[in-house]
C-alpha cells in the first residue's frame, strides 16, 4: 500500500487534532485546549515549525510529525528537532513512521539542516525497535527544569 507523505493543510484540522490526541493519551498526558491550538496555528504559520502527514491508499490520514527548527551554537546550519511522531494504532506496521521520518530526513539535506534529533521514553519499545534502524543512538541524557 502506498505512502503519501505532504505537508500539513488547513484542511487536516480534524485529523489531525484525533492523532494528536492519541499522541497525547498513549504519554498519558494532556494539555490544554489553549496549547493545542497555538500548535495547530504554529504547525500552519511559523517558519520554526512544520508538520508532515502519511496518507494511506485512501486518503486517509495515517501519522504526523511534528517539527521545531532552532539555532544551534555548534553549528551556523538550523538543527530540527522530530518533537512528535504518531501514527494511528490500527495503521501501524505499513511504514508510516518511516516514511515520516525519512521525508523529515530528505527535507533536511535539501534545505542543509546539521542535524535531525528526536527522543522518545525508554519503554516505548515499539518506536526504539524502528528509531534504531534509522539513527544512531547517543550518550546525552536529557534534564529538563520545568517553570
Amino acid at each position: 500500500m502506498p505512502i503519501i507523505i505532504r505537508d500539513l493543510t488547513a484542511a487536516d484540522e480534524p485529523r489531525w487534532r484525533e492523532l494528536w490526541q492519541g499522541y497525547l493519551t498513549f504519554y498519558e498526558t494532556d494539555v490544554s485546549p489553549a496549547v493545542t491550538d497555538a500548535t495547530w496555528n504554529r504547525l500552519l504559520a511559523s517558519n520554526e515549525m512544520f508538520c508532515l502527514v502519511a496518507e494511506g491508499e485512501n486518503g486517509t490520514i495515517q501519522g504526523i510529525v511534528n517539527c521545531v527548527l532552532h539555532l544551534n551554537t555548534w553549528t551556523e546550519k538550523p538543527v530540527c528537532y522530530l518533537e512528535d511522531l504518531f501514527v494511528d494504532p490500527a495503521a501501524r506496521n505499513n511504514g508510516a513512521g518511516r516514511a515520516l521520518i525519512e521525508a523529515v530526513r530528505e527535507r533536511g539535506q535539501a534545505d542543509n539542516w546539521h542535524r535531525i534529533y528526536w527522543r522518545t521514553h525508554k519503554n516505548n519499545a515499539t518506536a526504539r525497535a524502528l528509531y534504531d534502524t534509522l539513527a544512531d543512538g547517543t550518550d546525552w541524557f536529557t534534564y529538563e527544569i520545568s517553570l
